[in-house]
């Protein structure tokens, strides 16, 4: 896939090493040469929403709000993220992303101000790798409530080929 802005430095080597880990962990568990497993850009679908849009409704203000709800990640498939892309113009609602795997924290990322950097994209250098059948919450801290926040979660997905792509 290809990206307006660059993944280079720590961030660059941190996608490395997660990708490594979901290709390792993927001919692991479903016991396949790495000339079966593909490597894919992330969608939206891969973290249990709906429909093919990185489209949020942030409901409440000055609060925590569940966006992805104990979500599993589907069977084959292993999942990681490095990184948000921001959609939003003027002032930003939202300020921190938490990740809970298996009903425990494991990241949490500030993402204030991401809307007016060059690309409006940041990585993370601490990427979060999620397996299959493993469950996900994703909350949103908030200022300000927002039908409408377009937060688009950027990493890669680990599967048997032929599952998506070929």
């Amino acid at each position: 896939m290809a990206y307006l802005f660059k993944l280079e430095g720590r961030a660059l080597e941190a996608y490395n090493v997660m990708v490594a880990k979901l290709k390792e962990k993927a001919m692991r568990e479903l016991k396949l040469p790495e000339s079966e497993i593909v490597i894919r850009p992330l969608r939206p679908e891969d973290l249990g929403l709906s429909t093919p849009e990185w489209t949020f409704n942030v409901g409440s203000a000055t609060a925590w709000n569940t966006e992805i709800d104990n979500t599993t990640i589907a069977d084959n498939r292993f999942v990681g993220i490095n990184g948000v892309l921001i959609e939003e113009s003027g002032e930003m609602g939202c300020t921190q992303i938490k990740i809970t795997r298996m009903g425990q924290d494991v990241r949490y990322w500030q993402i204030q101000g991401v809307n007016y950097l060059e690309d409006s994209c940041i990585f993370f250098d601490d990427p979060v790798t999620i397996d299959q059948n493993t469950t996900l919450t994703v909350k949103f801290y908030c200022r300000t409530a927002d039908t409408d926040f377009q937060c688009c979660f950027l990493g890669a997905v680990a599967e048997k080929r032929g599952v998506l792509v070929a």
